[in-house]
């Protein structure tokens, strides 16, 4: 039995054993190749022959702008590009060749042909035939800017190199042979071509053949797996109230050559998308978000097999404007009507104040545009074209007599230099009798001061600069501290005007007693912008104190909303109006609105009492542009206005714009 057990056990071990060798071999074998196929790995860990590595610059969304109470203002939106990579591209000519010409076919059956980027092309005309667009004439143009950067880059002297001479060298050195290639597939080659060499496409820089393609084009370039050819997503920007605060609000748009060099140095890629106009250049270094890197991977068919960010692109911050978007359409919807309701105007503009801070709650300039069309050609054809300059921004840059609206600071000049009272009286008999016999538009009769800025009188103020004061620097010493002719504070480029008077004037020709006597009633030399007005109506209304005006409110970070910078109430200048004084100047201001029909019906829907100044201001063979300032409530002012309407003959219809911004306001 023992004998028999031993057998039995030996036999049950061989069965075990021979499998178990076995087995350990085939893991040994399979140890050893692994560990071979690491050590060669482990040799060059990065040979990856097969795969090809680029980075790209991501941009930061761009930060939007809301207006103070937080509405949305300008945003983004989706936008798809079609770009074309250089390490996903064919390694022939003659494939690149067909990969480019399939892209533009996709796009042409897609209705897209009209978004390639090539709006900086410099020739016109189909290839043999060419010749350069006519911005090429321009030595400070865009187009020539660019031209000379793509020379420099290919070694080619401009001004040995004709025209046939540099459509040649393309022809050459993309091998746009006319043999394999049609005349328009030659020519629409060499766009892309050029474009690619002035946007310096090449190992690290892409070039985006067309911008915001529908979706059936990025379904098209998909499906049709073109070599070269990704589709990549971005952004652009969005008005949410398309044709109103264009003036403010502004455009992104290219680089331009004026600008290259700033932008360069700064970061940009020369195809970057920067602020071109109003907030969105002014506001710039906030609005830009942070680039990232993105490192994109491909394989030897140029097919994207990974993506992934080395550095995450950051969004810019979100600005908040002190206007508010309410009284902005109201401004320009009541401007807009009253221009097109009188016969023979031309323009306008209206400026709103917060008279406690200064902040602008509106600017409004007609005519205007509307920011979401710049797209259609014709529309900015019309624009270009159109002979009342809506591109002028009238409220900052529109300088204008103030007219009888000039006659608050008169009055107020005479009153606190002690040379009137409130019962000084002189006889308006509808003439002056002296220095030319100017006129005054009615005969008032016996006029104290309430009664001259109630009515307007001229022969009250003729009296004050020819007998009171020695020349109309007496009060002008009072009206520019109060905002006239000075720079207002606001952020964008504004027009500063001038200032009537002998050290004017001494510039141009002589002054005489005359001039004293038409500077007085806001005539002369005066030229001052609509936020002027409103500045100058603040000041005084704020007892003498000058706010510097502004547009910005705050900045904040994208998604998380902290604070990156708050406007501060910053002080100007300020002189001090006896309360007294001021009174009477409230009181007359008051009477100016209640005591006249025309100007009273534009306010006599609102529950608020309202003060203000009417004039008119005379151009050479033109009609009397209408001038209104105002404020509510008189008594104490949340609100300040200012309306100029070009050939708007009678001050009163300024005054409507205005009724109707109050009204928005305190409907609020």
């Amino acid at each position: 039995m023992k004998i028999k057990n031993f057998q039995s056990k030996q036999n049950v071990t061989h069965r075990f054993v021979i499998p178990a060798i076995v087995f350990t071999l085939i893991c040994v074998v399979f140890v050893v190749v692994l560990a071979v196929i690491q050590i060669k790995g482990a040799k060059n860990p990065d040979d990856r022959r097969d795969v090809t590595v680029r980075t790209v610059t991501v941009p930061g969304l761009r930060g939007e702008i809301y207006d103070r109470n937080g509405k949305l203002l300008v945003g983004n939106a989706t936008t798809y590009d079609l770009v074309f990579e250089y390490g996903a591209m064919p390694d022939t000519r003659r494939e690149i060749n067909a990969s480019l010409l399939s892209i533009l076919e996709g796009l042409s059956k897609t209705g897209n042909g009209d978004k390639l980027s090539d709006d900086l092309f410099i020739l016109d005309g189909y290839y043999p035939d060419y010749q350069y667009v006519s911005a090429m004439s321009d030595k400070d143009s865009n187009e020539y800017y660019h031209y000379l950067r793509v020379m420099k880059a290919n070694e080619l002297d401009p001004k040995k190199t004709s025209l046939d001479d540099l459509v040649d060298y393309y022809v050459s050195r993309y091998k746009l042979s006319e043999e394999l290639y049609s005349s328009s597939e030659i020519s629409a080659l060499i766009r892309i071509y050029y474009e690619m060499e002035r946007v310096g496409f090449g190992a690290y820089q892409s070039y985006t053949i067309a911008k915001d393609i529908s979706m059936s084009a990025v379904n098209y370039v998909e499906e049709a797996r073109i070599e070269g050819a990704t589709v990549a997503s971005g952004t652009e920007r969005v008005y949410a109230y398309p044709g109103i605060a264009s003036h403010i609000l502004g455009r992104v748009g290219k680089i331009t050559a004026e600008n290259a060099e700033y932008y360069s140095e700064l970061g940009y890629p020369m195809d970057a998308m920067v602020g071109t106009e109003g907030c969105e250049k002014l506001f710039e270094e906030y609005l830009r978000g942070s680039d990232g890197i993105m490192v994109i991977e491909y394989d030897k068919q140029g097919n994207i097999i990974n993506k992934y960010y080395k550095t995450e692109p950051v969004g810019g911050n979100d600005v908040y404007l002190t206007i508010d978007i309410d009284i902005q359409i109201a401004a320009e919807n009541a401007l807009a009507e009253s221009v097109k309701s009188i016969s023979g105007a031309t323009g306008g503009a209206v400026s709103v104040l917060d008279p406690k801070d200064n902040a602008v709650l509106a600017l409004a300039s007609y005519p205007t545009y509307d920011l979401t069309r710049f797209d259609d050609a014709e529309y900015v054809k019309t624009l270009i074209n159109n002979g009342h300059s809506p591109f002028l921004n009238r409220a900052i840059n529109g300088v204008y007599a103030p007219g009888s609206t000039y006659k608050l600071g008169v009055a107020l000049a005479a009153l606190e230099e002690g040379v009137i009272d409130a019962d000084t009286t002189f006889v308006c008999n509808g003439v002056y009798h002296a220095h030319g016999n100017p006129t005054c538009t009615h005969v008032d009769g016996v006029t104290d001061v309430t009664k001259a800025i109630r009515n307007s009188c001229n022969i009250f103020f003729y009296n004050l600069l020819d007998t009171a004061f020695p020349n109309i620097d007496s009060v002008t010493k009072y009206t520019t501290r109060l905002g006239l002719g000075v720079p207002t504070g606001i952020e964008l480029d504004e027009s500063i005007g001038t200032v009537a008077g002998p050290s004017f004037k001494a510039e141009n020709a002589f002054w005489y007693k005359r001039d004293d006597l038409s500077a007085s009633i806001g005539q002369s030399d005066h030229g001052y912008t609509p936020l002027q007005l409103s500045v100058y109506t603040s000041s005084l209304v704020n007892g003498g104190t000058r706010y510097s005006a502004h547009l910005l409110d705050s900045v904040h970070k994208f998604y998380t909303g902290d604070t990156v910078f708050s406007k501060e109430t910053e002080i100007l200048d300020s002189i001090t109006i006896d309360p007294d004084i001021y009174k009477i100047i409230e009181n007359a201001m008051g009477e100016v609105v209640s005591e006249n029909p025309e100007v009273y019906d534009a306010f006599k829907a609102l529950d608020v009492k309202v003060g203000g100044k009417t004039g008119t201001s005379q151009v050479d063979r033109k009609n009397d542009y209408a001038v209104f300032t105002g404020v509510a409530p008189l008594e104490s002012p949340e609100i300040v206005a200012s309306c100029i309407i070009e050939q708007g003959i009678y001050g009163y219809n300024a005054a409507y714009p205005v009724g109707k911004i109050f009204e928005a306001y305190f409907n609020k």
